[in-house]
């Protein structure tokens, strides 16, 4: 069928709603520039409104219709990793584009896959965490005898990490405040049980480091969004220089910026 012939041609602003929301739901979810223009470009094709101009960058998404003169923006405000939710808003763009559906139908698909809980319970995320920092701990050269307590350490840096998203700070804060707790846990460690303090802090910090950031940051510059690359690498760099900001702080307080 041609688009343009599609019953839902004429209702433009229903149709960019569901665009936008597709294309706000994966910039939170941490897409990349390039899958997001290219879903929401997918989508107003599907609905014969006419060939969308898209601009994306991690705060925003601009789409245009130069032909019917609209156009329509959204902010977004707050980023975190969610592939589940990318896969489910592609696979639900290419089954919009293969049997397009009512507007408010999609919007309603859409919500759901917004509101959908994650792939494992929530109590599980901060145990799961610290097991992974266990890990790394064994990776930057910990002992297997000190693998237990930096999983309980890990447990605190994590935990005390979702308290201060929890009650709204500032990411650069909460991420300071993560690397002076990894530090903290891992001298008490030491002081108690003479565990190496080098190995803990280094697997405390392995998973908060933004190593997808860095990833989408490098997708988007060879795709040429070079906006959307120079902001996804700064807010990973500033990321990075509040983690050790926070390390580098609490060393200096504890033991005069050496490792025990």
């Amino acid at each position: 069928m041609d688009p343009t012939n599609q019953p839902w041609a004429h209702q433009t602003t229903d149709v960019l709603r569901v665009a936008s929301s597709a294309g706000v739901l994966l910039l939170r979810s941490g897409a990349d520039v390039a899958r997001v223009e290219d879903t929401v470009a997918r989508i107003a094709r599907a609905y014969g409104v006419g060939e969308p101009e898209i601009y994306a960058t991690p705060t925003g998404v601009f789409i245009s219709l130069a032909d019917r003169q609209t156009t329509l923006i959204k902010r977004v405000r707050s980023r975190a990793l969610a592939l589940d939710r990318v896969s489910a808003v592609n696979e639900l763009s290419r089954g919009l584009v293969a049997h397009p559906v009512d507007p408010c139908e999609a919007l309603r698909r859409i919500r759901e896959i917004e509101d959908q809980p994650t792939p494992l319970p929530g109590w599980l995320d901060v145990p799961a965490s610290g097991l992974a920092a266990a890990a790394c701990t064994l990776l930057v050269g910990g002992t297997l005898p000190a693998v237990v307590p930096a999983f309980f350490a890990n447990l605190v840096v994590q935990g005390g990490e979702r308290v201060c998203r929890w009650i709204g700070l500032p990411d650069a804060v909460t991420d300071l405040i993560s690397g002076a707790n990894a530090v903290a846990c891992a001298v008490l460690l030491n002081r108690w049980l003479g565990v190496p303090v080098g190995p803990v802090v280094a697997g405390g910090i392995m998973i908060l480091v933004p190593g997808i950031a860095f990833t989408n940051a490098l997708r988007d510059a060879m795709s040429g969004d070079l906006v959307s690359a120079t902001a996804r690498g700064l807010e990973a760099f500033l990321k990075v220089a509040a983690l050790a900001a926070g390390v580098g702080s609490a060393l200096f307080l504890f033991d005069g910026g050496q490792l025990p």
